[in-house]
């Protein structure tokens, strides 16, 4: 609507309580209230309550057109077109669920014929676009078994009937990601089509970015409440596609270097695909992925399968190129920290010349979760692989100062037990290199020495009074008298310290 002068004044029953606009649509809700149509159906989508009255409103209530009021709002914008009020046209009438199950009937019958498939996909995704109400009712309708079986009819036919089959299969990918697979239907699906594993394999081995993408989700929200066995025994030609999905976007890194890749970024002409975010479903796409990963990795045998598939070299790369995203490097971290519980897997992270220096960076860096994984990686190649390389290694990328900044810094009892240790393991190593703090080593617990301990936070205590210090030696003067009962306690030092 064109901007309105100020002087126009605007009747209170024409405005939406939510948008506080005029109404183009108004409907009135169960609750007696009218609201603006697009306005209301986002509220309930988030929100099942009434704006005003809190009364319980369901996604599914009845919104009733207020006619009257509509023409009302209608007549005024007439009435103040010279004074710049753009009319407001009638609204087209939402589509109801007797529109949807028609569509849903063409749907299941073009799965064997071959007529009218193009023009009910269109329909169902303009129906499926439109907002959540219909996506639920297609889920209710079945609209996504019909669509995985004719998934599966695509992958087999599209040899014969090539490029125009091949466009019904990216409507059909899009169409499944738009609506999803309800989580109580997922493991029926997989037990009912036995084939549908191996489309889902083909399509990940073809050279449609965005498609890989979709079916990789799919592929995440069929397995997500399925039995563990299902993702356990996941092929190798499975997780060879979802790698060589991670790469894609390792090689792209989202500015279309890669042909596979800006083939399907393209602009499409068509109003519809245009709308979908190709960025948030490539997003998804990696998440879904890596979710998928971590699960399978959980398995000693599936391990060896990523490895020698070469998971982990790609899982670093996508991490240093993929920066930025929590959930992300998250997964990651999870999923190397599973891979180096076998030997090919640490050897792979050792002979990447960035793999202990991208966990270094992460810890602290993400979050705890993060943290812990980042350790039980540092702490495995330490425990495993302590070759003077990888000493030394670990002090080059910075590894050391990490760790002794976890023992500084106010994180959870078990990260800095994991850096103690690893710092303790390695101590006599590091102690050799003139850029290693021996010193803040010794602090931290890594050796026996008491009287250098005492020494230094002596030093600490007076020449670095910051919060953190002062709240140690609070901590020591409170518990004095029962650790001086200690014999291994050197009282006379201990008393000396806190007395300065």
């Amino acid at each position: 609507m064109d901007r309105v002068d100020e002087e126009i004044e605007i009747p209170n029953y024409f405005l939406c309580p939510i948008s506080l606009e005029i109404m183009k649509d108004p409907v009135t809700a169960v609750s007696g209230i009218t609201y603006d149509r697009q306005s209301i159906v986002q509220w309930l989508e988030k929100v099942p309550s009434c704006p005003v009255t809190k009364q319980h409103l369901p996604l599914d209530s009845d919104l009733t057109p207020n006619h009257t009021l509509r023409r009302l709002i209608q007549h005024w914008c007439v009435e103040n077109a010279t004074r710049g009020v753009a009319r407001i046209p009638t609204p087209r009438a939402p589509p109801g669920k007797l529109n949807i199950v028609e569509e849903i009937k063409n749907l299941k019958k073009f799965v064997v014929e071959a007529s009218g498939r193009e023009e009910t996909l269109k329909k169902l995704e303009v129906l499926a676009m439109e907002g959540e109400t219909n996506r639920r009712m297609m889920c209710e309708a079945g609209v996504h078994r019909s669509l995985i079986l004719f998934v599966v009819k695509c992958t087999r036919e599209e040899e014969e009937e090539g490029q125009h089959l091949k466009g019904h299969l990216d409507e059909s990918l899009r169409l499944l990601h738009l609506i999803g697979v309800p989580l109580n239907d997922a493991r029926a699906l997989l037990i009912e089509n036995d084939q549908m594993l191996e489309s889902l394999t083909l399509i990940l081995h073809q050279q449609d970015f965005i498609n890989k993408a979709y079916t990789i989700v799919l592929l995440r929200n069929l397995t997500g409440n399925a039995s563990s066995h299902i993702v356990e025994r996941f092929g190798a030609e499975i997780l060879k596609g979802i790698i060589g999905f991670l790469k894609d976007v390792v090689i792209s890194s989202f500015n279309l270097t890669s042909p596979s890749v800006s083939a399907t970024l393209q602009p499409s002409s068509s109003s519809v695909r245009s709308k979908l975010d190709r960025s948030l479903v490539i997003k998804r796409g990696v998440t879904a992925a890596l979710m998928i990963l971590l699960e399978t990795s959980s398995w000693s045998r599936n391990r060896t399968i990523l490895v020698d598939l070469g998971a982990v070299s790609e899982l670093i790369e996508l991490e240093i190129s993929y920066s930025g995203e929590k959930r992300t490097t998250e997964l990651v971290l999870g999923i190397l920290s599973h891979l180096c519980c076998c030997a090919d897997g640490r050897a792979e992270i050792l002979a990447h010349g960035g793999g202990i220096a991208i966990v270094t960076k992460r810890v602290l860096w993400v979050s705890t979760a993060a943290d812990d994984r980042a350790l039980s990686i540092l702490s495995t190649l330490s425990k495993f692989s302590p070759e003077n390389e990888v000493v030394e290694e670990m002090v080059c990328v910075g590894t050391v100062e990490k760790l002794c900044s976890v023992l500084r810094v106010d994180c959870g009892l078990s990260l800095k037990e994991k850096a103690k240790e690893i710092l303790r393991d390695h101590f006599d190593e590091w102690k050799r290199f003139p850029c290693i703090n021996l010193g803040y080593q010794t602090w931290c617990g890594c050796t026996d020495d008491s009287s250098r301990a005492f020494s230094i936070l002596s030093t600490l205590s007076k020449f670095s009074p910051e919060k953190a210090v002062v709240e140690e030696m609070v901590l020591l003067r409170e518990h004095f008298d029962d650790w001086k009962k200690f014999p291994c306690i050197d009282v006379p030092r201990l008393t000396k310290l806190l007395s300065s």
